[in-house]
């Protein structure tokens, strides 16, 4: 094939021409197109990367909120646990004290009552006694014992303060003699001298008689009183057994 150089130059222009042609028609949309799908694709990419990583950080947090909640409940649970058992405990150590406090009661109380019982009892005991004491002195008879008497009263007289002597043998009162039986006039005597030599003086006498006595001899005063008989004795026995049951 024979070229010359004007159909090489047309050929060349029309190249040229035809290239310009596609770069201007052509190319230039092409590109402008492509450019602009890799665009809106790297915005669906970024899109997609930013979506894509929201959702992990939601994922994240609610994972997050999740063991929150988890360590929370876990927790209130705990707490729940640990108020029920202090409340049983309160209640059981309440329950306790309560139940020590019935036994305490029932325990003073049944103490009480078999010590109010043994107080009866031996009060009843003690009275028992006494009046078997007095019904055997009461068999005795009562003039034997008064002389024995006699002396008891004189040494009860000689151990009275000097203010109670003074007191019985007042000059302006009458001192009665009680005496179980009738007195002789020789004891009636010995009353008299005994008065005159415990107190220094002669005080005015009365007698009387008074069975209840059992045995012995009692002065009255106007201050003073001297019980030397046997019902004495045996009252006095009785409130010292009193005493003695109450300090136990």
């Amino acid at each position: 094939m024979h070229l010359d150089a004007w159909t090489l130059a047309l050929q060349t222009v029309n190249v040229l021409v035809l290239v310009w042609l596609l770069a201007r028609f052509l190319f230039r949309p092409v590109a402008a197109l492509i450019a602009e799908r890799q665009a809106a694709a790297a915005k669906l990419l970024d899109d997609a990367a930013a979506a894509k990583q929201k959702a992990e950080q939601d994922a994240a947090e609610m994972a997050a909120r999740r063991r929150d909640f988890a360590a929370e409940g876990e927790r209130l649970q705990a707490e729940a646990r640990d108020a029920a058992e202090a409340e049983r405990a309160r209640l059981l150590a309440l329950a306790q004290a309560e139940a020590e406090a019935l036994r305490a009661a029932a325990r003073t109380g049944a103490a009480r009552e078999e010590a109010a019982m043994r107080r009866a009892l031996e009060a009843a005991a003690r009275r028992l006694a006494l009046a078997v004491a007095a019904r055997l002195l009461a068999r005795l008879p009562a003039g034997a014992t008064t002389p024995a008497l006699l002396r008891s009263l004189a040494t009860d007289l000689a151990a009275l303060p000097d203010e109670a002597r003074s007191g019985l043998a007042d000059a302006s009162a009458t001192v009665e003699v009680v005496s179980a039986v009738p007195l002789a006039e020789a004891e009636r005597a010995a009353c008299a001298a005994m008065l005159a030599e415990a107190t220094g003086r002669a005080p005015a006498l009365t007698f009387r008689t008074d069975p209840t006595l059992i045995a012995g001899i009692e002065l009255y005063g106007a201050h003073t009183a001297v019980r030397s008989s046997w019902r004495a004795d045996l009252d006095r026995i009785g409130q010292e057994l009193s005493l003695d049951d109450e300090h136990v």
